[in-house]
């Protein structure tokens, strides 16, 4: 069992699984940093307001709404959660916050891409695999836990 874990989501179908494998592999105790990155183009100081930018709002509100379902996924269990939303490149945003708490797992999500999708766009997960600093933990069940 893992005491310091990260764990990457982003709103996409297997958030509830990627939060119960996290649950599953921490130990007692464990502290669960949930950590959802957005596109730096979205990235505005603060909240951002539909007055300010609607992008950014809209999608700066849908990642903090992904990180308050994970966490309430999480609630009453013997573990200490903190949610972050970053901006940034998701696969530098999750390994600089894998190395700056030191975690001693990542549990992320994978996309099953077709050999050429994966040619032309390498999914964050396998990018994550090969520059972690500590092992990676990833849910490849594609459905929501909500919906099987």
């Amino acid at each position: 069992m893992f005491q310091r874990l990260l764990v990457a989501i982003d709103g996409g179908p297997q958030t509830c699984r990627i939060a119960e494998l996290a649950r599953r592999a921490a130990a007692p105790g464990a502290r669960i940093q949930l950590l959802c990155a957005v596109d730096a183009g979205y990235a505005l100081p603060g909240r951002p307001t539909l007055l300010d930018y609607p992008p950014a709002a809209h999608e700066c509100e849908e990642a903090r709404q992904v990180l308050d379902e994970a966490r309430a996924l999480l609630a009453g269990e013997a573990l200490q959660v903190e949610a972050d939303l970053r901006a940034g490149d998701p696969v530098q945003v999750i390994l600089g916050e894998a190395r700056r708490l030191d975690c001693d797992l990542i549990v992320i999500g994978h996309r099953h891409l077709g050999r050429l999708e994966r040619l032309l766009d390498p999914s964050v997960g396998n990018r994550v695999i090969r520059e972690a600093p500590c092992p990676v933990l990833v849910e490849v069940r594609e459905e929501d836990a909500r919906g099987s």
